[in-house]
């Protein structure tokens, strides 16, 4: 039996109950946020997150527009469409390309960034104003540390937000030598489990639930 811990609460049914234990915990919690002031929208939309979407529906409820909208991910690009499906998208896998892709562009536009309070990439507010992006914060991430017995127990670990690492790390500790198994959705987030840990992180060529999943699957195909 192959013991899995995730670091999120989420669907694992693609993992076959006969060949894998799994164990998830949440070591984060979502508030939306109500915007003091709504704002009117430019024509270019940006959204790195799907509680960023959810944040600014629980704003702006069902609003019918046409505009240009950069978004971060393919689980928030199908959200998005299906709730504006006469916007034009361009959708990257993190969010670092869209910024480069906003920097490519040198427009006069202005863009709405709407997001939450931990802010990933990591500029002053100087930065923003200078590319013409307005940040709005429309939810919340709460850190929920919990400490978890016999970490060495599982054969891997799944995590899937720097945030998630960061509230994992508080109360627990891996040994850069131990045979557990480190696996990160994406690229951001295996870099910031690698400020706590000193191991090789697996990564999905894309930065998903199913490629991240199948990786997992992948790799241990071979104790089954």
């Amino acid at each position: 039996m192959i013991n899995i811990l995730m670091t999120k609460s989420v669907d694992f049914s693609i993992f076959s109950k006969k060949y894998f234990f799994i164990q998830s915990y949440d070591f984060l919690s979502i508030k939306y946020s109500k915007l003091y002031k709504r704002p009117i929208l430019n024509n270019q939309l940006i959204f790195t997150s799907y509680n960023g979407v959810k944040g600014f529906l629980y704003n702006f409820e069902y609003c019918f527009f046409r505009k240009k909208i950069y978004v971060v991910g393919e689980k928030t690009f199908f959200f998005l469409k299906k709730h504006f499906p006469y916007c034009f998208f361009f959708q990257k896998d993190y969010v670092q390309d869209i910024i480069e892709e906003i920097i490519k562009t040198k427009s006069n536009q202005y863009y709405d960034w709407f997001c939450g309070n931990k802010n990933i990439f990591n500029q002053d507010i100087n930065f923003f104003k200078e590319k013409n992006i307005n940040r709005y914060e429309v939810y919340k991430t709460f850190l929920i540390p919990r400490k978890i017995k016999n970490l060495s127990d599982y054969h891997g670990i799944i995590f899937f937000s720097p945030s998630g690492v960061q509230s994992f790390f508080l109360n627990n500790k891996i040994e850069n030598n131990t045979k557990t198994e480190i696996f990160a959705i994406g690229k951001t987030t295996a870099k910031f489990i690698s400020n706590f840990l000193h191991k090789k992180i697996w990564i999905p060529k894309k930065p998903s639930l199913k490629e991240v999943f199948t990786l997992v699957k992948n790799f241990y195909d071979v104790y089954i």
